[in-house]
């Protein structure tokens, strides 16, 4: 697939991603969320696009190895509940999904020994408190 598509992400959101990472145990799925923000442009909330996966959106995304599509809102850690429509940022995918614009898709390992392509067919955003 070549290049990773751009990604966008408030500075708050980058703040706060940087501080999980930085109190979690070091692995393969904080070092390629690490790799995220480092090429992440960061704008301010006003300029973050609606259709732009943040935290607390809702996203629809294809998993292309297994041709399944789910729909998941993408939270802390912390924000995990037992209601199984969320997804941790710290998983595979939900690192994979973070700053991705709808319509846009990567190739995002899933395991230490397993590729794949995740498209995001829909974000909502947020609900506003």
């Amino acid at each position: 697939m070549g290049a990773k598509p751009k990604i966008t992400l408030t500075r708050s959101i980058y703040n706060r991603l940087s501080a999980l990472i930085d109190s979690v145990p070091e692995d393969p799925i904080t070092e390629q969320l690490l790799d995220e923000l480092e090429r992440a442009k960061i704008v301010s909330p006003q300029k973050l696009p609606a259709n732009v996966v943040t935290m607390n959106s809702t996203v629809t995304f294809m998993v292309e190895s297994t041709q399944k599509t789910f729909t998941y809102q993408l939270v802390y850690p912390s924000e995990l509940d037992n209601s199984e429509q969320k997804l941790s940022i710290l998983s595979p995918v939900g690192s994979a999904l973070i700053g991705l614009q709808e319509g846009a898709q990567i190739a995002w390992p899933i395991s230490t020994s397993k590729n794949t392509v995740v498209h995001v067919n829909k974000v909502a955003p947020p609900a506003q408190a």
